[in-house]
């Protein structure tokens, strides 16, 4: 029987200098352990830095948030929850970028938010108890083993 056993990620971040690029390195190790195609884990792993990278550069109060992010593979799909106690700010109501501009025409920032929105299957947002909360997935095939010629 082909199938992926349902499995999580999880780490919480409070100094995204310290932990950053290793809970970028662990999720992906992670995801790679699992029966997942690449294009899947890669699609991912750019929504997940995408989104954490804009809570520690644009959700700060006080000092840095502290972000938890939860990776859940099960048989279908890999879904992401990432939660911050930062500033209210919902990514999905930002408006979408003029791709039609060039580079030294777009305005700054939105980008990382677009390709999210356009590389996953789904993405939602909700704040409750002062935490930011944006779940998304990405939906995936498992192939079939390859099997040899059958014998006579």
């Amino acid at each position: 029987m082909i199938g992926v056993v349902e499995t999580e990620f999880a780490c919480t971040l409070s100094d995204r200098h310290a932990a950053f690029r290793a809970m970028m390195d662990n999720a992906e190790t992670f995801l790679a352990g699992q029966e997942i195609p690449a294009a899947v884990i890669g699609k991912m792993m750019i929504a997940v830095d995408e989104i954490v990278s804009n809570i520690f550069a644009h959700g700060a109060r006080d000092g840095e948030p502290t972000v938890s992010i939860r990776l859940h593979v099960g048989p279908d799909r890999v879904s992401a929850e990432i939660e911050d106690d930062g500033m209210a700010f919902d990514p999905l109501q930002s408006t979408e970028p003029d791709t039609g501009l060039s580079a030294e025409e777009r305005p700054i920032g939105g980008l990382g938010i677009h390709l999210v929105r356009k590389m996953m299957d789904d993405a939602r947002y909700d704040r409750d108890h002062g935490q930011n909360r944006l779940r998304f997935h990405k939906r995936f095939a498992l192939e079939a083993p390859h099997e040899g010629p059958e014998s006579p």
